[in-house]
């Protein structure tokens, strides 16, 4: 099938059947920097009612380029061969429509849920296709091609008995192959036209987000693709971070967000010329686009090392802010290997700022972010440790307290890295104590942005009010495979409170969950509400002591000597730069 893509920009109205079929050759592509599929079954449903009922659903809009051989091109459910062509058409604006037309009218799009949709005769609706084969609900792929439907009425003898029925099936069938698709084709290559359309697509409908428009817009080549390169975009930056160090899928943003600040302080600045020759921007000049995505995973995953050998943060689950992580990537892309003395002043920034919080971002977190990266100087390490410290300020965060247990908050983030410097140890009958270890944390933990499943509670609903369940003290971290979790953790404690004597392994288990003697005599003797009391006070206090521990709020903020460089020369002798 040959769309007419030849000679100016057109806008043109394609059968469904062409559309379907210029998927399934690899003529029409989607770029490896569009966003992933979002639509759900329901979506889908109305697509094809709205066909059915011959509404708009919309143009599509293709970029004309040359394509290479791509063994696999995957799409939904799809994994299509696609031969290199002088002219494919690459999908900008309309992928969800595009690939569930594709995926719901064909076979192979049936395994995946989402596109497993069927015609109901009798109900004169688009229904998701039932387990079992009734006669009068017929699969779209059967309903699209009219050799099926022809097979599937010999099938159902009963269906020709009501001529309507089969009248109905046919008009659907029909309706979706002649429906004409509204395309437009762009076949100009100019970079400065691409960006145009990128922008007035960021205004209408589902809104990409900066970071898609970045990889939009800085998206390789086939030619670049088939090289063998993991960091074609900013998901496989966020893979390979993962890969290195365990620490959690970082979203898309923030590597975006890491991947500007390393590159210059002002993160606000106009992404579209990041890697064009007119860039004013004057750290790495002349870093080309796949080198900017080498070094940036290079600085992540140093500035994430360091978080978890150093810094007492170990995974992104327990991350308070993640403008704290941008800030950290700069630092490392200049100062790669910092002392050990500036790594101590860097953990105190960073648990300064992340207590503060609010009170230093000033609900402007993008400005915080800038203000921070201005700090960081390249080529002067000093200076910038310095800078940091001096915006966070000594002074402790006021009335710091974490009311309530909720995983996405910072408050709680910041207290789980508390629970998990307790070392936490397995809830365990068995007379022996064993924490767990930073491998079984990353295990537990895998690709989550979230410690809601290991935030196990200890008083259920018929225990407590719903207060007292959202209070931090009715959380135990617990980092057990699902099938080593003990099926109720209040029995489990329960049990170890009524064997607690002093120096015994159940005190050492249940000292290492914040639970100490009076707590678990209140526990043994099934006073909850006093329980969650005592356990409520020694968590604060805990929390308090890591803060003041990791901030060091009251520690002298000079350079160490080692910073000074102090040569041994005699003291008549001129100072030199030598």
């Amino acid at each position: 099938m040959a769309i007419g893509i030849e000679g100016r920009p057109q806008t043109l109205a394609v059968p469904v059947d062409d559309l379907v079929a210029s998927v399934l050759s690899g003529q029409i592509r989607i770029p490896s920097f569009q966003r992933g599929l979002r639509w759900n079954r329901s979506d889908v449903l109305r697509l094809f009612d709205s066909i059915a009922l011959g509404y708009p659903i919309g143009n599509l809009l293709l970029w004309q380029r040359p394509a290479g051989e791509v063994k696999s091109l995957k799409i939904g459910a799809l994994e299509i061969d696609a031969p290199p062509i002088d002219r494919a058409l690459f999908v900008v604006d309309g992928q969800q429509r595009l690939t569930s037309l594709a995926n719901a009218l064909t076979d192979a799009g049936q395994l995946d849920n989402r596109f497993a949709i069927s015609y109901d005769l009798s109900k004169k609706a688009f229904v998701p296709t039932p387990p079992a084969s009734v006669a009068s609900v017929i699969p779209l792929p059967v309903v699209f091609d009219l050799s099926k439907l022809l097979a599937w009425y010999s099938e159902h003898p009963e269906l020709t008995s009501e001529p309507s029925l089969v009248s109905r099936a046919n008009d659907v069938a029909k309706a979706i192959r002649e429906y004409r698709v509204p395309l437009y084709v762009v076949e100009n290559s100019d970079s400065e036209v691409l960006r145009d359309i990128f922008d007035r697509m960021n205004n209408y409908g589902k809104q990409l987000s900066r970071a898609e428009i970045f990889s939009a817009l800085n998206d390789k080549t086939d030619e670049e693709r088939t090289t063998g390169s993991s960091t074609t975009d900013l998901g496989s930056i966020s893979a390979d971070v993962h890969a290195a160090t365990g620490y959690g899928v970082v979203d898309e943003g923030t590597i975006l967000l890491a991947m500007l600040a390393r590159r210059g302080a002002d993160i606000s600045r106009d992404i579209r010329r990041e890697f064009t020759s007119d860039s004013t921007d004057q750290e790495f000049r002349g870093e080309s686009a796949e080198e900017a995505r080498r070094n940036v995973t290079t600085a992540l995953s140093s500035a994430i090392r360091f978080l978890q050998s150093e810094g007492m943060s170990p995974h992104f689950a327990f991350l308070p802010y993640r403008y704290l992580l941008v800030v950290l990537c700069r630092f490392y892309a200049h100062f790669p290997a910092p002392s050990a003395a500036t790594r101590r002043t860097l953990r105190r920034w960073f648990w300064r700022a992340a207590s503060r919080g609010p009170e230093l971002t000033r609900g402007n977190i993008t400005y915080a972010t800038r203000s921070l990266c201005a700090r960081i100087i390249p080529g002067s390490e000093q200076a910038s440790i310095a800078g940091l410290i001096e915006l966070v300020g000594d002074k402790p965060a006021s009335n710091f307290e974490v009311a309530e247990f909720r995983t996405n908050k910072a408050a709680t983030r910041i207290l789980l890295s508390a629970m998990w410097q307790r070392k936490p140890a397995r809830l365990s009958l068995a007379g022996e104590v064993s924490p767990y270890s930073f491998d079984d944390l990353l295990a537990a933990l895998g690709e989550s942005n979230s410690a809601v499943n290991q935030s196990v509670p200890i008083l259920t609903e018929h225990l407590a009010s719903r207060t007292e369940r959202a209070l931090p003290a009715n959380r135990v971290l617990l980092m057990d495979t699902a099938q080593d979790l003990p099926e109720s953790a209040i029995d489990t404690l329960w049990q170890l409170a009524l064997r607690y004597e002093d120096g015994s392994p159940e005190a050492d288990i249940l000292q290492s969950h914040f639970i100490g003697s009076v707590a678990a005599d209140r526990l043994a003797n099934s006073d909850l509400q006093g329980f969650l009391s005592e356990r409520e006070a020694a968590i604060g206090e805990a929390l308090k002591t890591f803060l003041e521990s990791a901030a060091e709020w009251k520690f002298e903020d000079t350079p160490s000597l080692e910073s000074l460089a102090l040569d041994e020369s005699p003291e008549d002798e001129p100072w030199t730069d030598e």
